[in-house]
C-alpha cells in the first residue's frame, strides 16, 4: 500500500504526466457537457423508441461514444470517423497509390489521416440524414423543413468533427488512444446505472456470482492484453564484457489492441442502420421483406455473436498487417547490426517475424473474440443473471486503461533516466 501511494505521488509530481492527466480530464468534462446539449429536430425519446428491444442500439451507441441515445450535439460521435478509417485502410490494400503513401513514413501517414478527416464529413452528413429519415419513416419525429433539416444535419456533423478533434487532441496531449479513450468514457458512464438496476433485482447468491464472474473476466482480459513473446536479438557492433549485447523484440498476443473490436462493432452497425432506413421508407414490398429478414437474422443473438467472433479475428489479422511492418523492422535491425540468433538478416528475419506474429495473432484474436461474446453467452444460458457491460465494452475499457498505464510508466522511466544524463 505504501509503495502504491509513493508511486502515485511520483506520478503527480511529474509535470508532464500531471499536464496530460489534467488535459484528459478537461476533455472528459467538455465531452460530457456537449453530450447534455440536445440537437434540434430529434428528441431523445424517439431514438430510444427506435432501438427499443434490440441490441443494435447498444452497439451503435458504444461505437459513437455512448451518447447516441441522448440525441445531443455529439450524438453520432465517432462512428463516421471510424468508418472512414476502415474504408481507407481497406482501400490501402487494393489501391497502389494509397499503399505507396503508407510506405512514405510520417508524411504519408499524415496525408492519409487528412483524407480520412475529409471523408468523415460526408459520412457524418449521410448518417445524420439516415437517422432522421428512419425516425420520420417510423413516425417518431415530425417532418422538418429544409432549413431545419440542414441545421440538424450541420449540427450533428459539426459534433462528429469535434469528437474526432478531441480524439486527436487526446492522442497528442492527453493519456489514452484518442478515439478509444472517448469510447471508453461513454461505456464507463453507463456502468453506475447498470450496477444499480442489476443489484436491486438480485439476491445475495446472484450478487456473489455476478461479482466473481466480473472480476474473473477483467483478470482474463488483463492477462491477454499483457501477454507477449520476447524474441531475443543480438547486436554484433555493440560488445560488452562476455560477448555481444543482447536485447529483445516484444510481440504482443494482441498486437492490435482493442482496434479490431471497435472496427468489428462499427462494421456490424452499418448494415443494421441501413436496414432500419430501408424498412422505415418502405420503398418496395419485396425489398422490405428481404431487409426485415436480414435484420431479424442480424438481431438474432447467436448469429450476431458468431459474426462478431469471425469479424474480430479477421480485423485482428488485417490490422496486424497495417501496424506491424516486418519488412521495415527487419531492415532497421540490419542497419543497426542486429540479428536474431539462427536467422539470417534481411528477408529471412522479416519472414520469421511475420510467421511468429501471425501465430500469436491467431491465438490472441480467438481469445479477444471469445471474451467479447462470453458475457452475452453466459447471460443467455442463465449462468449469470446480468453482466456489468458487454464483452466488447469490457475489452475496450480494460485495453484503454492498460494503454494509459503503459504511457505513464514509460514517461516515469524516461524521467528516471534523465536524472543521470
Amino acid at each position: 500500500m505504501k509503495k502504491t501511494i509513493e508511486r502515485l505521488k511520483s506520478i503527480l509530481r511529474t509535470k508532464e504526466i500531471r499536464k496530460k492527466i489534467i488535459f484528459s480530464i478537461l476533455i472528459l468534462i467538455t465531452y460530457r457537457i456537449l453530450s447534455a446539449i440536445p440537437v434540434s429536430g430529434i428528441p431523445a425519446e424517439a431514438i430510444v423508441k427506435l432501438f427499443e428491444g434490440t441490441g443494435f442500439g447498444d452497439i451503435l451507441s458504444t461505437v459513437s461514444g455512448g451518447v447516441l441515445e441522448t440525441a445531443s450535439l455529439v450524438a453520432i460521435g465517432l462512428t463516421p470517423y471510424i468508418n472512414a478509417s476502415i474504408i481507407f485502410q481497406l482501400l490501402g490494400t487494393v489501391i497502389p497509390q494509397l499503399e505507396e503513401l503508407g510506405k512514405e513514413g510520417a508524411e504519408g501517414r499524415r496525408k492519409i489521416s487528412m483524407y480520412t478527416r475529409i471523408a468523415t464529413v460526408p459520412l457524418a452528413i449521410l448518417q445524420s440524414f439516415v437517422i432522421y429519415s428512419t425516425l420520420r419513416g417510423f413516425g417518431l419525429v415530425e417532418t422538418l423543413n429544409t432549413l431545419e433539416l440542414a441545421t440538424m444535419s450541420a449540427t450533428l456533423t459539426a459534433g462528429s468533427m469535434v469528437m474526432m478533434w478531441f480524439g486527436e487532441l487526446v492522442s497528442e496531449d492527453g493519456l489514452g488512444g484518442g478515439s478509444s479513450y472517448l469510447i471508453m468514457l461513454g461505456i464507463l458512464s453507463g456502468i453506475p446505472g447498470t450496477l444499480r438496476s442489476n443489484f436491486l433485482t438480485m439476491d445475495n447468491f446472484q450478487k456473489s456470482v455476478f461479482t466473481i464472474f466480473s472480476i474473473l473476466l477483467i483478470v482474463a482480459v488483463i492477462i491477454i492484453n499483457q501477454a507477449e513473446r520476447r524474441i531475443k536479438i543480438q547486436y554484433s557492433r555493440r560488445v560488452r564484457a562476455g560477448g555481444a549485447l543482447e536485447s529483445y523484440i516484444p510481440i504482443k498476443l494482441t498486437q492490435s489492441g482493442v482496434m479490431p473490436v471497435i472496427f468489428a462493432m462499427s462494421f456490424l452497425s452499418f448494415p443494421q442502420l441501413i436496414g432500419k432506413f430501408i424498412v422505415s421508407r418502405n420503398f418496395n414490398e419485396e425489398v422490405t421483406v428481404i431487409t426485415e429478414k436480414i435484420m431479424n437474422l442480424l438481431e438474432n443473438p447467436y448469429f450476431f455473436n458468431g459474426v462478431s467472433f469471425l469479424l474480430i479475428i479477421a480485423f485482428s489479422f488485417f490490422y496486424l498487417t497495417v501496424v506491424f511492418k516486418t519488412d521495415e523492422l527487419a531492415e532497421n535491425l540490419q542497419k543497426q547490426g542486429a540479428f536474431i540468433q539462427g536467422i539470417r538478416p534481411g528477408e529471412s528475419t522479416s519472414k520469421y517475424l511475420r510467421k511468429v506474429s501471425f501465430r500469436l495473432t491467431a491465438v490472441g484474436s480467438i481469445f479477444l473474440a471469445l471474451l467479447s461474446i462470453l458475457p452475452d453467452i453466459f447471460v443467455r444460458t442463465g449462468l449469470i443473471s446480468a453482466a456489468v457491460f458487454s464483452g466488447t465494452g469490457l475489452l475496450i475499457v480494460v485495453g484503454v486503461i492498460l494503454d494509459v498505464k503503459r504511457q505513464v510508466e514509460s514517461m516515469i522511466t524516461v524521467r528516471s533516466y534523465d536524472k543521470y544524463l
